[in-house]
């Protein structure tokens, strides 16, 4: 049954997940240790992160289509399926929700850290660099929803 698939990738998913969480508090606790060569480090390790991140949530999208459930969220999923069928994506589903609060919020943390930073030092916000593209070399579209952002 392609709800097995879907799940079995899910759980790749939600590994890497809760290993890029990691490496959030990683980058955090880096930066205000004011070690460069950590932040070098955890910040090289990051942008990799990225990157697969970005694979991961395009393969998560065509399982779920393969599954049948294109363009439903996790909370959708579960009402449509009986609850023998929905085996382990419950569990899943709230690691996943986990991760990404976990990320959100240890990458909020670092980004008020480096504007304080910043601030102290005289530099204004503004003057801050703005990438225009994403880590996988696509331009940014202007109000575009960021994947942690999206509703699960």
């Amino acid at each position: 049954m392609k709800i097995k698939q879907f799940s079995a990738f899910l759980v790749t998913y939600v590994d890497f997940l809760e290993e890029m969480a990691k490496g959030e508090r990683e980058k955090y606790s880096a930066l205000i240790s004011y070690e460069p060569k950590q932040v070098d480090r955890v910040v090289s390790r990051q942008q990799a992160m990225n990157m697969r991140l970005t694979q991961l949530e395009e393969q998560r999208e065509k399982e779920q289509a393969a599954a049948g459930l294109e363009g439903l969220t996790f909370s959708e999923i579960l009402a449509r399926l009986e609850e023998k069928d929905q085996g382990e994506l419950p569990e899943l589903f709230r690691r996943f929700g986990k991760a990404v609060d976990e990320i959100k919020y240890f990458n909020e943390k670092s980004i008020a850290f480096v504007k304080e930073g910043m601030r102290l030092m005289g530099m204004p916000e503004e003057a801050a660099p703005v990438a225009p593209y994403s880590h996988n070399g696509r331009q940014r579209r202007e109000g575009g929803i960021p994947l942690f952002e999206t509703k699960i």
